[in-house]
């Protein structure tokens, strides 16, 4: 096994060989371990070290509930979790094009040990430096402990994930060009609450400069909690614990917690939890409205690429053995979220319904849906970057071969990672020989933007910005790429008010 050694102030990092010509470093830590008297708080940068660092394996998982799908979270877990992971090409001439990825998981699990986001495959096919990045999750980096006795120290507490991918980006800028990264030329990408998470960040002001593209994969800027909505379930907790304030939380081993949570909470809100610990937006690090704020200009500088899949909530049929009777009480609990609990839900589906009377009434509400909670926030957020920067829009319609998966939330990560061929994507999301030139085509055109902002590639995608005249969206399929005028206008203008009621 070929030994890399890269010397940074806080310590000599041991990578590895990952084959196709790769270099590896995993579970290389970015901020102090927050354990100990760190729980809930903000992360504290590295101290300065001679010590010798191995980062030949993937870091630890943050502490999550194990969930059959998410194979993060059945690797060991611990609140240890703040590390990163760097693939590059070992003869590729820097400085180069950063990509940096942040995992989904509604916020509550997932992990970059997930092996679809191995960058082994990308970062020997392009010229990039490819990190993946670990946050805390769940109670520990999404818990609004504000208000609570003793809460005056965690003011942050409901945030502290983001605060996490910042100290990471702020790792990058400062240590990515001993990896031949231009720090100068950072590309932030997610899928799901990744991209909920990019989306943020766009607004965030401790991220200013950080990164200069972005882009999000399904998941728009509305998945964040207002404190009202949060507050509460940091009391509730606490009340299941026995403690009394922040002092005998801090105190309880993990394990503890993490027992309480896994079994009576989780099940008590089964339909709601996976939304419970959006981001909380108080004002102070994340503005209120994040929405708004986009709106208004506060990533003006920054060049965005948005969007969906089709069939984003049939994912969730990988969860429950009847979508159609388990899809209305799971967005009953998760528009809440999406919306602060101001969504009149009963208008908007009556008006959906209204225009799309011949639809069978199942397949209608998941439409709603897919709409109400993914497509048409991404469809705003393009059309408000638009004012100020170049912004292209896409609509991924590849159908699995996995019956009633069609064109579902996630899969378009192998794609993108150019992963298809995981044996746990072929059987449960993609189905039997995904096409490998789309697989290529991706690669290519997320490389091409994080290269020079614009995803154009000759003989694959001729994509225009998008602008709120035409609306030209990039339809990506097994068959080619095209762009299609305002494909989502009537749905869009349906929905509009939500947004504007609920966000703006």
């Amino acid at each position: 096994m070929t030994d890399f050694i890269k010397e940074l102030p806080f310590g000599t990092l041991h990578g590895k060989s990952t084959g196709k010509g790769v270099e590896a470093y995993l579970g290389v830590p970015y901020a102090q371990p927050p354990v100990n008297n760190l729980r809930w708080k903000p992360p504290v940068k590295l101290e300065k070290s001679d010590a010798q660092i191995d980062c030949t394996e993937l870091g630890y998982s943050a502490m999550q509930k194990e969930d059959p799908v998410m194979a993060a979270s059945k690797r060991q877990q611990s609140e240890d979790c703040l590390t990163l992971n760097i693939w590059r090409r070992s003869d590729a001439q820097g400085p180069l094009p950063v990509m940096v990825y942040l995992h989904g998981g509604a916020y509550l699990e997932g992990g970059s040990s997930d092996p679809l986001y191995d960058g082994t495959n990308f970062a020997s096919e392009h010229d990039v430096v490819f990190v993946t990045v670990n946050y805390r999750v769940n109670l520990f980096g999404f818990m609004n402990f504000a208000s609570v006795p003793g809460g005056e120290e965690y003011q942050e507490s409901g945030y502290l994930g983001i605060m996490d991918q910042v100290a990471a980006l702020e790792w990058v800028r400062d240590h990515i060009a001993a990896f031949g990264g231009d720090p100068q030329n950072v590309t932030l990408f997610g899928e799901s609450a990744g991209s909920g998470s990019v989306s943020l960040l766009l607004t965030v002001p401790a991220a200013k400069g950080l990164f200069q593209k972005a882009i999000c994969q399904s998941g728009p800027m509305q998945i964040y909690n207002a404190p009202e909505i949060t507050a509460p379930y940091a009391v509730e907790l606490m009340e299941r614990l026995g403690c009394k304030n922040m002092e005998e939380m801090v105190a309880l081993p993990a394990e503890t917690i993490m027992e309480e949570f896994s079994g009576p909470f989780f099940n008590d809100h089964l339909h709601e939890v996976s939304l419970i610990f959006a981001p909380t937006c108080d004002g102070n690090y994340i503005p209120r409205k994040p929405l708004a704020a986009l709106k208004e200009g506060s990533a003006a500088d920054v060049k965005l690429m948005i969007g969906v899949n089709a069939n984003e909530f049939n994912y969730w049929g990988l969860y429950f053995d009847d979508i159609e009777k388990e899809m209305p009480l799971f967005w009953h609990g998760q528009s809440k979220f999406h919306f602060n609990g101001l969504l009149d839900d009963a208008k908007y589906e009556a008006a959906y319904v209204a225009a799309h009377p011949n639809e069978p009434a199942a397949e209608r509400y998941l439409d709603y849906t897919n709409q109400i909670g993914f497509y048409v926030g991404s469809e705003l957020m393009a059309e408000f970057q638009s004012a100020f920067s170049d912004a292209y829009l896409y609509l991924f319609t590849y159908a699995s071969k996995v019956p009633g998966m069609g064109s579902c939330h996630a899969i378009e990560l192998p794609f993108v990672m150019h992963n298809t061929h995981l044996e746990d994507v072929v059987k449960g999301l993609c189905g039997e020989v995904p096409p490998e030139h789309l697989a290529v085509e991706m690669g290519q055109v997320w490389a091409a933007f994080a290269a020079s902002g614009s995803p154009n590639v000759e003989g694959v995608a001729q994509w225009p910005a998008y602008e709120p005249i035409k609306r030209l969206t990039m339809v990506i399929s097994e068959n080619g790429w095209h762009a299609e005028e305002d494909p989502n206008g009537e749905n869009r203008e349906i929905l509009r008010g939500a947004f504007e009621e609920c966000l703006l």
